[in-house]
């Protein structure tokens, strides 16, 4: 097949690095599979680029208010560009990742007459209202937007089942929602020794090394947190942690590390670039998600999928496609959002058994090569996308 890949992501070298791994990867796998991809990132800004709009950003009402209508209006441009890049390449369908008041994909395919086929990887309203509070979201007019996308499309993906009973309020049959999670490259992780630059940097020789890779957008309390780190360390006096990644929570215990005399115990790497996760994953003996409680969890971990498959014993929240992945003392192990309590004894005891540790990354790195590989999501989707064309005819 001839797919056209349209995506909307605007900061993929910062805030939507992942969502651009899931990106290439997913046009990667198609094209392992024999498929012809044109791809492209719509709105990315490129390395330092802002745009100010004459200063109009910095008056916060219009910056408020006016964030969704300049969006809305953007489609117009991106209309007529993406016509032209149909026109150019002539797929045989069109695959667009949704963006909050994006319509621009689903007219431009409408208009070649061409199959349309959404993958959704997030509840678009519900977050913008959620998270991104420095803008008036217009619920109204943005649910009208994004159920306009769902009905619009001839199929649609979705990363979870979460998702896909969110997009059920559209009214679509639910047959139309296929859900698609996201998916590792199991050669890039796979278990591997410990990085002995890393450990030297980091003098993590000789200790038991907690790690969390990624954004800490949606990381636990962090004062509830820090108390836990503080209660395992006192306990287990060669236990580190060692956070990669960027975000304010992070900063945040970083700053209440210090006030506790634990900047011994707490290493920050800061962020880094993807192909480097795994040499910093070697050198953990011991994986966390600890994620927060108090949201939709409609997520696909990647960051999940990548500590299994590099074998890590992973401690993680027991949350919506978690619960899916992890299977409580067997290839990982699950608490409840918030108990911090039992997650200092579960880390006790994993700190405690190496024995338990091995075991249950040998089981986490079967449980990936068995489903949650890339090649087998795309594989799901090539059928997705047949179904699309197949329809259209």
């Amino acid at each position: 097949m001839r797919i056209s890949y349209l995506n909307y992501h605007y900061d993929i070298i910062g805030t939507a690095r992942g969502a651009a791994v899931q990106v290439y990867a997913i046009a990667a796998g198609l094209e392992r599979l024999g498929h012809q991809v044109d791809l492209h990132f719509r709105t990315a800004k490129k390395s330092g680029e802002e745009y100010d709009y004459g200063g109009l950003k910095h008056i916060g009402w219009l910056r408020c208010y006016g964030h969704v209508p300049r969006l809305l209006l953007r489609n117009l441009l991106l209309f007529r560009q993406e016509c032209q890049l149909l026109d150019t390449f002539r797929p045989e369908v069109v695959l667009a990742v949704s963006s909050f008041c994006n319509l621009s994909a689903l007219l431009a395919a409408r208009s070649r007459r061409l199959p349309f086929v959404l993958f959704s990887e997030a509840p678009l309203e519900y977050e913008y209202s959620m998270f991104f509070t420095q803008y008036h979201s217009y619920p109204h007019l943005s649910r009208w937007v994004e159920g306009m996308n769902v009905r619009g499309a001839d199929e649609v993906t979705c990363i979870s089942e979460v998702l896909k009973g969110y997009l059920l309020r559209y009214g679509v049959p639910a047959t139309k929602l296929h859900v698609i999670p996201n998916g590792v490259d199991q050669h890039a992780f796979q278990p591997r020794p410990a990085d002995p630059g890393l450990q030297a940097q980091f003098h993590l020789q000789e200790r038991v090394v907690v790690g969390f890779v990624g954004s800490f957008n949606f990381f636990a309390a962090v004062e509830a947190f820090a108390n836990m780190v503080q209660a395992v360390c006192t306990h287990q006096r060669q236990v580190v942690f060692l956070f990669v990644g960027r975000g304010e929570s992070g900063e945040q215990l970083r700053r209440t590390g210090e006030q506790r005399g634990l900047s011994d115990h707490l290493f920050f790497a800061g962020a880094v670039d993807h192909e480097q996760v795994p040499r910093y994953l070697s050198v953990m003996d011991i994986v966390v998600c600890p994620y927060r409680g108090d949201y939709l969890f409609y997520n696909s971990s990647m960051k999940l999928l990548e500590y299994m498959a590099m074998g890590k014993a992973t401690l993680a929240t027991a949350q919506g496609q978690i619960k899916e992945v992890v299977h409580d003392g067997y290839n990982g192990m699950l608490l409840e959002p918030g108990d911090m309590v039992m997650m200092e004894h579960k880390l006790l005891a994993l700190i405690e058994n190496k024995d338990l540790r091995r075991q249950l990354g040998s089981n986490a790195r079967r449980t990936i090569e068995d489903r949650w590989t890339w090649d087998i999501q795309v594989s799901r989707l090539v059928k997705i996308l047949q179904l699309a064309v197949e329809g259209r005819r």
